[in-house]
């Protein structure tokens, strides 16, 4: 379930409660959050992590623009010593004709379906139920992929253990 905004009384809801307000004043918009949630106890982390990947995408938190002058390259044979820690598989790219959509394991919002990806270079949304694309700043469809191009996309998701159960039917070429 993602967060809902009320536009009419400024306040977020979740899960049927009011966790949260917005308002605008002095031209500036805050956003108050109290959110509690129930989960397994070893998943706790994940929606966190995503709250605090969303954050570090304000203004305030990203750095100044730079230009890579070096890039310095190593393999993986050069790993001395791995330890036993808890991973989390949170992704799965796709990569098609230009395109690289990030479909997000834990990906809160639901838009377009529950289904989707991001492409964050073009700023574009996929459903890949349908194949619609989207501007996701303004959320209109501007692209649509061909049947055999979204055919692909299901194929590589169900290769995926984390995804392929998202799929309603199986799909040929």
């Amino acid at each position: 379930m993602s967060l809902q905004y009320d536009s009419n009384t400024s306040e977020i809801w979740y899960d049927g409660e009011v966790v949260g307000r917005y308002d605008h004043k002095d031209g500036k918009g805050r956003v108050s959050l109290n959110l509690t949630y129930e989960c397994a106890p070893e998943e706790w982390m994940v929606p966190l992590s995503w709250f605090a990947y969303g954050l570090s995408h304000l203004a305030k938190h990203k750095p100044e623009e730079r230009v890579v002058s070096l890039a310095i390259t190593t393999d993986e044979a050069e790993i001395a010593e791995e330890y036993q820690v808890l991973r989390y598989l949170t992704e799965k790219i796709v990569k098609r004709n230009g395109f690289i959509w990030r479909f997000h394991k834990t990906d809160s919002d639901q838009w377009p379906s529950p289904l989707h990806a991001h492409d964050y270079e073009k700023n574009l949304t996929l459903d890949a139920l349908t194949g619609d694309i989207y501007d996701s700043a303004t959320r209109q469809r501007c692209k649509r992929l061909s049947p055999k191009g979204l055919a692909r996309i299901h194929i590589e998701l169900q290769q995926s253990r984390d995804f392929a159960a998202r799929l309603s039917r199986p799909v040929a070429l």
